[in-house]
């Protein structure tokens, strides 16, 4: 099986920049020589099934520019493929904030950064999902389908596009709002009772007591609501391959 040099080049740069932003891969303790050796060989998988790119005539600064076109084109398409991680990350810190856990805040072994309790803990509860019902899988698919609306060096920029990721972005604060919606209504409920017993009752301590009741129905209901949450990133998962083709058509046309 012949394959072009240059073919597979511009491939490597795409999933390279892919692989780059997607979970799991970007982690910092994932070693960089095993996302480059992925990448390697999943552009050679490609390349091949690849109409070739003629460069003979292109001068070098043309060449790169088709690299860095690549490269951002895997960017972006990377970028829309971790916003659920983005999303549950959001939801745990409106969590955390709610229930007063920010002084919480541990050290995240996938970024190297420090993450509240609730946000590292949908983090991983989005990966298990993910990786249980083989949505990897299906992403990688999406990944490789673009290639058959936007060829190698065919990417341009235009209004729609910008308008479909502006929408992807906001997706990001309506997901994590369904997801901290019960215990920001727990929180509520819990408020407003305490505010009444103030009233009844005005010897009462009330500022210190609902620091308790609120942190400890906020956890009850969010460990009760973890399979609902896991509802919502199946579901942001299921259309991404549809999403990341998307992208690839509105990208190849100009």
């Amino acid at each position: 099986m012949e394959i072009d040099f240059y073919n597979w080049m511009l491939v490597f740069m795409r999933v390279g920049a892919f692989l780059l932003v997607l979970p799991f891969f970007s982690m910092t303790n994932f070693p960089a020589t095993m996302r480059v050796a992925l990448s390697a060989l999943t552009a050679l998988l490609l390349a091949p099934t690849l109409p070739p790119f003629h460069v003979d005539k292109l001068p070098f600064f043309s060449l790169f520019g088709a690299m860095v076109q690549e490269a951002s084109i895997g960017l972006l398409l990377g970028f829309v493929a971790r916003m659920v991680f983005y999303a549950v990350d959001l939801a745990g810190n409106v969590i955390a904030s709610e229930l007063g856990l920010n002084m919480g805040a541990i050290m995240d072994p996938m970024t190297g950064m420090s993450s509240q309790v609730p946000g590292t803990i949908l983090f991983f509860l989005a990966a298990v999902v993910m990786l249980t019902m083989d949505l990897h899988h299906w992403i990688l698919i999406g990944f490789q389908r673009t290639y058959s609306v936007l060829p190698i060096g065919g990417a341009h920029l235009n209004g729609e596009l910008f308008n479909v990721v502006l929408n992807q972005i906001s997706n990001i604060f309506v997901v994590a709002l369904q997801i901290s919606a019960p215990v920001l209504a727990v929180s509520f409920v819990v408020t407003v009772v305490f505010g009444v017993l103030s009233r009844a009752v005005p010897q009462m301590n009330v500022f210190i007591l609902s620091f308790s009741f609120r942190i400890v129905a906020g956890l009850v209901v969010f460990g009760f609501t973890l399979q609902l949450t896991a509802q919502h990133v199946i579901n942001f998962l299921n259309r991404l391959p549809d999403d990341l083709l998307n992208l690839g058509q509105l990208m190849g046309t100009r």
